[in-house]
């Protein structure tokens, strides 16, 4: 009776879903909002980053966006114009060329990211060895995305990516967030599975590298949208070299099918 009972204890207790730092850790938002499925190469007409937060963590975050990740340079300032003027003047120029600002309350965050530049090759020092990804793909949060001809808010349901410098360094985190993607179990091996066929080429290799700083136990938290469902699959996040643990996940055959026709192919 012992033994039996001891053997009890381990598998209530290997049972458990082991507790990470994201547990602890509330998305904020607003529970009554009508949340759609973002549809297939729907996000090549809306604007807006999928990057919620970045910094120490707190127990409790407002689900907003930053509106992008690295601003256009401003105008010069007119001849004769002093300071004063041009950043005001420049702040209602911005206010008229980008709608989300008179939004940004709402749906976006105020500041912006205070991206580097180096001409150092950053991404390869982006490992499991010194980022931690945490995947809550059974959640669902609003990912705010602003269509760019109507100026309409979406919604889209989506799931949250908990990260973590688990080093004991600052990390250099690189701008190019579209590398953060799901990469799913299907045919021979896991494959980068997007939710649309758009793909930004560069023509030639950039000079400078945009970053930013990720201070030692600081966090990103990052959103990806829920894909319309189909055949459950296992399924991984990664970020250049770091890689969540697999999940699994629904997804409809078509958007794999897709993929698998498109320019791009599949990329492991």
């Amino acid at each position: 009776m012992g033994k039996l009972k001891f053997l009890l204890i381990i598998l209530i207790v290997c049972s458990c879903k082991e507790k990470t730092f994201a547990d602890d850790i509330a998305l904020n938002f607003h529970k009554s909002e009508n949340l759609t499925i973002q549809k297939f190469n729907e996000d090549g007409n809306e604007m807006g980053s999928s990057l919620i937060y970045y910094g120490k963590i707190d127990s409790i975050i407002d689900v907003k966006y930053y509106r992008n990740m690295i601003e256009p340079p401003p105008p010069p300032p007119e001849k004769m114009e002093n300071r004063k003027d041009y950043e005001k003047n420049l702040l209602q120029l911005n206010k008229e060329k980008d709608p989300s600002r008179k939004l940004e309350n709402l749906y976006f965050r105020t500041k912006e990211i205070p991206y580097l530049s180096t001409k150092d090759y950053i991404a390869d020092s982006i490992t499991n060895k010194n980022l931690s990804i945490i995947v809550k793909e059974k959640d669902t949060i609003p990912l705010y995305k602003m269509d760019y001809q109507s100026n309409e808010i979406k919604k889209h349901k989506a799931f949250p990516i908990f990260f973590k410098n688990i080093s004991g360094k600052t990390l250099k985190i690189p701008t190019e967030f579209y590398r953060i993607a799901v990469f799913v179990d299907y045919k021979n091996g896991f494959h980068l599975i997007r939710n649309s066929e758009h793909l930004v080429l560069g023509c030639f290799p950039p000079i400078e590298f945009s970053y930013f700083d990720l201070k030692p136990n600081e966090i990103i938290v990052f959103a990806l949208p829920h894909l319309k469902k189909g055949l459950n699959r296992k399924a991984k996040i990664k970020f250049y070299n770091a890689e969540s643990k697999e999940f699994n996940i629904s997804i409809d055959e078509k958007i794999l099918e897709k993929q698998e026709r498109s320019n791009f192919g599949f990329l492991e």
